[in-house]
């Protein structure tokens, strides 16, 4: 009987992930009434109640046994939804002190904390409670910390620090959690929403985080840019090094030169003809794309190299080293280029 009721469970967080929690809940009720002791069926119904809606419906479909540390989360959940805030601040502390090392856990913790569950501070004036409201929201805060610090590339934990961050205006810290969510997940807009706000809030101006189609279109321009930075870099410096032999001349250093500029003039025609948002998007695609990082490092550091070797072979130097290094980062990049299906 395990294995019908595990591809039953199986196919039931299918549908809820393709967002079809009722479909779900009408496959496993008839499951769940031949198997009822079967703890993570009865926790993927009550996933899929609150999916559909239904945190009411949520809570009574969790049972004891089983993975205590889901059906702490699912219920804190369930309450929240509910508004039941203290109880659900109770389930999600339950959650934590069952699965300490789950993010999970925390993001669940965090948010009852954020939402207005607090413990009890106690018979006395509203200013106590504002007190114990404050609290909340920094101990919020810190857990929130401690699940990005579980899960450092997951963008949920960084957006629920900044929502905690943003509660209690703390405007820095929400900024810098939005920016690493935004970076893990480029397309949570409202992710991107609320780090505009934090940034008026702030006094600055909005922030627009280039968007999934931005940065799509800046791929697609760089790689042929680069392209034809490895063909000038390698093939010229190939060049270089070869007449440079057996000792260069200061009318190499202008050959460099006209090298560098070509360089740079290909950098500039990029740059030129790309408009609005997806020439702001070229500039930070080297923090989302690793393999444009290094292309650009090891080019950046080849040209700086070889305009320093040219300046230096017109005042009258005549080492060939640091031309063999600035070659040497360009056959880099351009092995990258290569392998990367750059043409």
């Amino acid at each position: 009987m395990s294995e019908p009721i595990a591809a039953v469970v199986l196919r039931a967080a299918e549908l809820t992930a393709r967002g079809l929690p009722l479909q779900a809940i009408e496959l496993l009720r008839p499951a769940l009434v031949a198997n009822p002791l079967h703890a993570e069926a009865w926790c993927r119904l009550a996933a899929a109640h609150l999916d559909a809606g239904e945190p009411d419906a949520a809570k009574r479909a969790l049972v004891l046994g089983g993975d205590q540390a889901w059906a702490q989360r699912l219920t804190s959940l369930a309450l929240t939804e509910l508004g039941r805030h203290t109880e659900a601040l109770v389930a999600a502390r339950e959650c934590v002190r069952r699965r300490p090392g789950d993010w999970r856990c925390q993001v669940v913790l965090a948010e009852a904390l954020a939402a207005g569950g607090r413990e009890p501070v106690g018979r006395g004036t509203a200013t106590r409670e504002a007190t114990g409201g404050e609290a909340a929201g920094r101990e919020a805060v810190e857990v929130a910390r401690e699940a990005t610090r579980l899960a450092p590339t997951e963008a949920r934990p960084y957006q629920v620090l900044g929502d905690a961050a943003l509660r209690l205006r703390d405007w820095g810290t929400a900024e810098r959690a939005y920016r690493t969510a935004l970076r893990l997940d480029p397309d949570a807009d409202d992710v991107r929403a609320n780090l505009a706000t934090v940034r008026r809030k702030r006094g600055g101006a909005p922030v627009t985080a280039p968007s999934a189609d931005a940065l799509g279109a800046a791929d697609a321009l760089v790689w042929p840019a680069l392209s034809r930075l490895a063909a000038l870099l390698v093939a010229g410096g190939l060049v270089l090094t070869l007449a440079a032999l057996p000792r260069p001349t200061p009318l190499l250093g202008w050959f460099s030169a006209a090298l560098v500029a070509a360089c740079l003039a290909v950098v500039a025609r990029l740059l030129l003809g790309a408009r609005g948002g997806t020439r702001r998007a070229l500039l930070r695609l080297p923090r989302s794309r690793p393999l444009v990082a290094v292309v650009a490092a090891a080019f950046g550091l080849a040209l700086v190299v070889l305009s320093g070797w040219s300046v230096a072979l017109l005042l009258g130097a005549g080492t060939t080293q640091p031309l063999v290094v600035a070659w040497l980062c360009a056959l880099l990049g351009g092995a990258v280029v290569v392998l990367r299906g750059g043409r």
